[in-house]
C-alpha cells in the first residue's frame, strides 16, 4: 500500500516553438553538477549571513568611535576649552570636587532626616503602614502629615 504512490506520475515533455541549442561543455556541466536547491539554498544564507555580519560589525565601529568622541567631550571639557593636555591629576582633581559635592548632598539629606518632627511621623506612617498591610489608604493621614513636614524642610 505504502511502497507505490496511489496516481502514477506523468512526466510532461514541453518542446519550444523556436529551436534552443545549449552548448556541449554547459550540458556536461549541469549533469555533473551535484548541487541541488538544498546547497544554493545554503550558500544564499551564508552570503546573507556574512552581509549582515559585515554590516553589524561596521555600525558597532561607528557607534564605538561616537561613544568615545561623546565621552571624551563631555569629561574632559574644561581641559579642552583651556587647551590644557589631560593628566591625571586633573582627573583626580574632577573627581575630588564630585565626592565633595555628594558629601554635602549626603549631609543635607541627613540633617532633613534629623529632624524630629519628620523622624516621628516617618516612624508613625511605617507603622501604621505595616498595621495595615494590603490597605494603604488606611494610612492617608500619616501620609498627608509626612508629606506637609517632609515638604517644609
Amino acid at each position: 500500500m505504502g511502497s507505490q504512490p496511489s496516481k502514477p506520475v506523468e512526466t510532461k515533455v514541453f518542446t519550444p516553438k523556436t529551436q534552443v541549442d545549449f552548448s556541449s561543455t554547459l550540458l556536461a556541466q549541469l549533469e555533473q553538477s551535484t548541487e541541488g536547491d538544498y546547497a544554493r539554498q545554503q550558500v544564499a544564507s551564508k552570503y546573507l549571513e556574512q552581509r549582515v555580519s559585515d554590516r553589524l560589525s561596521q555600525l558597532e565601529e561607528e557607534t564605538l568611535k561616537k561613544f568615545e568622541d561623546k565621552l571624551n567631550t563631555s569629561l574632559l571639557s574644561d581641559n579642552n576649552q583651556s587647551n590644557q593636555e589631560v593628566s591625571s591629576q586633573a582627573l583626580s582633581d574632577k573627581i575630588s570636587h564630585l565626592n565633595k559635592r555628594l558629601n554635602k548632598i549626603k549631609e543635607n539629606q541627613a540633617k532633613k532626616v534629623a529632624n524630629k518632627d519628620l523622624k516621628e511621623s516617618k516612624e508613625n506612617l511605617v507603622k501604621c503602614l505595616r498595621d495595615n498591610e494590603g490597605q494603604p489608604l488606611n494610612c492617608f493621614e500619616e501620609v498627608r502629615n509626612f508629606k506637609k513636614l517632609a515638604l517644609a524642610q
